[in-house]
């Protein structure tokens, strides 16, 4: 057993007991050798999801986390042999994961607003429902009851869609006083929440 042996399992030693500036000194020597390791295995369609990074970050994690007596490394190239087998399940781990079942499948997976065939898909308008139309309905009427009798047309030209300006041509009133009944029905409508 040469100088070199002797000094990379005191190396491994002191990582493995917490050393930050041993573990540093590994992590320099092998992170290259994990990437690389997760990358060889990690197919094309899963790297929009996941980062090489990732994985090698979980890697080291198992490594610190092993039990100082579950593995021994003889030698630089046991270690480096075992860090990418670890790479090579984590990926594999997942893959498993993600295709192994229909809830993981990516390959089931489809666009937001693409059918599987890849045909658009029309989306919801933001048009009121039935029942939002029939309680706005039961509200106007609700609201027309506490109005006078002369501000009720103001309300119905509101309600058909034209605008302050039309309504005031239309009744043959000011601007200014339909503004005025506007807010009026604004005031009602916010007591009534």
């Amino acid at each position: 057993m040469g100088a070199t042996d002797s000094d990379f399992r005191r190396l491994v030693e002191r990582s493995r007991a917490g050393d930050s500036e041993a573990m540093r000194r590994l992590y320099d020597r092998y992170g290259g050798l994990v990437r690389a390791a997760v990358r060889r295995r990690l197919p094309d369609r899963l790297r929009k999801e996941y980062d090489s990074v990732d994985f090698a970050q979980d890697v080291w994690v198992s490594f610190c986390n092993l039990p100082a007596d579950a593995v021994g490394f003889d030698s630089p190239e046991a270690l480096g042999n075992f860090l990418a087998a670890v790479a090579r399940n984590k990926v594999v781990e997942v893959c498993r994961r993600r295709y192994g079942t229909a809830a993981y499948d990516v390959t089931r997976e489809q666009g937001l607003f693409r059918t599987a065939d890849g045909a658009d898909v029309s989306l919801p308008g933001r048009e009121a429902t039935p029942s939002q139309c029939a309680i706005a309905g039961e509200r106007l009427a609700a609201l027309a009851a506490e109005l006078p009798p002369a501000h009720r047309p103001v309300l119905d030209l509101l309600r058909a869609g034209h605008t302050q300006e039309e309504i005031a041509r239309r009744i043959g009133v000011t601007d200014r006083h339909v503004r005025r009944i506007v807010d009026r029905v604004r005031e009602l409508c916010e007591d009534a929440q």
